[in-house]
Protein backbone atom coordinates (compact mmCIF):
# COMPACT_ATOMS: atom_id res chain seq x y z
CA UNK A 1 0.00 0.00 0.00
CA UNK A 2 1.28 3.45 -0.95
CA UNK A 3 1.92 6.21 1.62
CA UNK A 4 -1.32 7.73 -0.34
CA UNK A 5 -3.44 5.03 0.35
CA UNK A 6 -5.07 4.15 3.01
CA UNK A 7 -7.33 1.31 4.23
CA UNK A 8 -11.26 2.09 3.22
CA UNK A 9 -13.09 3.86 6.22
CA UNK A 10 -15.47 0.39 6.27
CA UNK A 11 -13.06 -1.74 6.73
CA UNK A 12 -11.67 0.16 9.95
CA UNK A 13 -15.49 0.65 10.92
CA UNK A 14 -15.50 -3.31 10.90
CA UNK A 15 -12.47 -3.66 12.59
CA UNK A 16 -14.05 -1.24 15.80
CA UNK A 17 -17.12 -3.23 15.26
CA UNK A 18 -15.57 -6.34 16.56
CA UNK A 19 -13.37 -4.56 18.78
CA UNK A 20 -16.75 -3.75 20.20
CA UNK A 21 -18.12 -7.05 20.29
CA UNK A 22 -15.25 -8.38 21.76
CA UNK A 23 -15.42 -6.10 24.94
CA UNK A 24 -18.99 -6.47 25.10
CA UNK A 25 -18.00 -10.26 25.41
CA UNK A 26 -15.81 -10.09 27.71
CA UNK A 27 -17.47 -8.55 29.85
CA UNK A 28 -20.05 -10.57 29.50
CA UNK A 29 -17.81 -13.51 31.01
CA UNK A 30 -16.41 -11.64 33.53
CA UNK A 31 -19.85 -11.52 34.80
CA UNK A 32 -20.37 -14.82 34.98
CA UNK A 33 -17.33 -15.58 36.11
CA UNK A 34 -17.82 -12.96 38.89
CA UNK A 35 -21.18 -14.41 39.65
CA UNK A 36 -19.20 -17.88 40.25
CA UNK A 37 -21.38 -19.04 37.24
CA UNK A 38 -19.91 -21.43 34.81
CA UNK A 39 -19.67 -20.67 31.19
CA UNK A 40 -20.32 -23.36 28.28
CA UNK A 41 -16.64 -24.47 26.79
CA UNK A 42 -17.60 -23.11 23.53
CA UNK A 43 -18.66 -19.51 24.42
CA UNK A 44 -15.13 -19.57 26.23
CA UNK A 45 -13.72 -20.79 22.54
CA UNK A 46 -15.75 -18.18 20.50
CA UNK A 47 -14.39 -15.32 22.82
CA UNK A 48 -11.01 -16.77 21.84
CA UNK A 49 -11.97 -16.80 18.11
CA UNK A 50 -13.07 -13.58 18.29
CA UNK A 51 -9.62 -12.42 19.78
CA UNK A 52 -7.98 -14.59 17.18
CA UNK A 53 -9.95 -12.43 14.60
CA UNK A 54 -8.60 -8.98 15.94
CA UNK A 55 -5.04 -9.52 15.76
CA UNK A 56 -5.24 -11.44 12.54
CA UNK A 57 -6.67 -7.90 11.59
CA UNK A 58 -4.16 -5.59 13.66
CA UNK A 59 -1.46 -7.94 11.43
CA UNK A 60 -2.78 -7.65 8.41
CA UNK A 61 -3.67 -3.65 8.45
CA UNK A 62 0.35 -3.20 10.25
CA UNK A 63 1.41 -5.31 7.20
CA UNK A 64 -0.50 -3.21 4.57
CA UNK A 65 0.82 0.17 5.79
CA UNK A 66 4.14 -0.54 5.95
CA UNK A 67 4.27 -1.55 2.30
Amino acid sequence: MSENERLPDDAVTSREGLVSQLRELEAFVQSYADAGEALPPEATEMVERLREIVRALDGLTSSLNEE
